[in-house]
């Protein structure tokens, strides 16, 4: 059932991609593929829990792990968006979008620095 999971991963991937890719060149595919991937990933999270259900595992880190992972996740993609605009000349909008999402991630990244008990 692993496998199936990566499988379904993959696919949410490819058409999350698919999706982006046809924002400007066809409004109607591109409106469609937002449901095709959200399907996907409906797909995969149910395939993934599941899988735990059953006693799997997807990665054999202990919970603490987990918990500091997710925030590095979290923090080095806030890192890395603020540090975009200032080593990169973008229009304003583009650094209003930048900002914005870094905010975002500034967000979950305190609620996900509360989790982590070491």
């Amino acid at each position: 059932m692993k496998k199936l999971y990566e499988k379904a991963l993959k696919a949410y991937i490819e058409m999350l991609a698919i999706h982006i890719d046809t924002k400007t060149t066809d409004a109607l595919f591109h409106n469609e593929t937002e449901k095709f991937y959200e399907t996907l990933f409906d797909v995969a999270h149910e395939i993934g829990e599941k899988y735990v259900d059953l006693w799997g595992k997807l990665d054999n880190t202990s919970l603490e792990e987990k918990k500091q992972r997710a925030n590095k996740i979290i923090e080095d993609l806030r890192k890395e968006i603020e540090n975009y605009h200032k080593n990169n000349e973008v229009s304003l909008w583009t650094e209003d979008l930048l900002g914005s999402l870094a905010n975002d991630l500034e967000n979950i990244e305190w609620t996900s620095k509360w989790f982590i008990t070491d």
